[in-house]
């Protein structure tokens, strides 16, 4: 009898064992697939992108653009950001690379219309990572243009310089293009990648599948006919 519940214990004791087993190679698959940025099978639409509606016709001979939807406020974008500053190095001729500052609140239309004012001053590469780090690793909060102006004074520009430009007609119309950009797209969170104002790529897979899938519409979009024929419909 005791020999017959040792066998019946040690039976269940394997089977717990295989289903956990099993359990953890699901779950490091899925953490090793999302990390890596795995898209299996084929990029379909749907899934993978949406399609725009109505986007703009593209003339021949202009570049495909990808956007990146972002906000200086948004700690994903912050993460997203070496990732996507490396990938854009290698675009394939006839592709660039553009961001797009977001406005889902005043404070962030702030800080979008700080971004173009320092790209019209040439100093923005002197201080886009410092907004990042400045927000999300020291708290600082920018809810003035003044706030943005001490900030940036004597890193490529001046307090003086940047509030001229925050306020130009200049930088005024690029923020409002943006703005225009989002709500045509229906970006309703960031980062989010937008390939030839046509296609919306799908970023819950992970930062580094979008790229894979971005890199996919860039090839569809680069070949002569323009279109995918086998996915673009969803």
């Amino acid at each position: 009898m005791t020999s017959r519940t040792d066998r019946q214990v040690l039976r269940t004791r394997n089977t717990i064992l295989g289903f956990v087993i099993v359990v953890a190679i699901l779950v490091i698959g899925y953490g090793t697939f999302y990390s890596t940025g795995g898209t299996p099978g084929e990029i379909v639409a749907g899934d993978h992108y949406t399609l725009v509606d109505n986007p703009p016709r593209k003339r021949a001979g202009e570049p495909i653009v990808v956007h990146e939807y972002f906000s200086y406020a948004c700690i994903h974008c912050r993460d997203f950001e070496p990732l996507v500053s490396d990938w854009k190095q290698d675009l394939p001729e006839g592709a660039t690379f553009d961001r797009s500052p977001v406005i889902f609140s005043p404070i962030w239309g702030i800080l979008a219309q700080s971004y173009y004012a320092l790209e019209s001053l040439g100093a923005l590469d002197a201080n886009h990572d410092r907004l990042f780090r400045a927000i999300h690793d020291s708290g600082r909060q920018f809810l003035t243009p003044d706030m943005v102006a001490d900030f940036v004074d004597g890193n490529g520009t001046t307090k003086a310089e940047f509030l001229r430009a925050f306020e130009s007609a200049e930088v005024r119309r690029a923020t409002r293009d943006a703005e225009r950009r989002q709500r045509e797209v229906k970006i309703n969170s960031v980062p989010t990648l937008v390939v030839g104002e046509k296609y919306v790529v799908n970023m819950d897979p992970g930062r580094k599948a979008a790229l894979a899938i971005a890199d996919h519409l860039i090839g569809l979009e680069l070949t002569p006919s323009g279109t995918d024929a086998g996915n673009a419909t969803p």
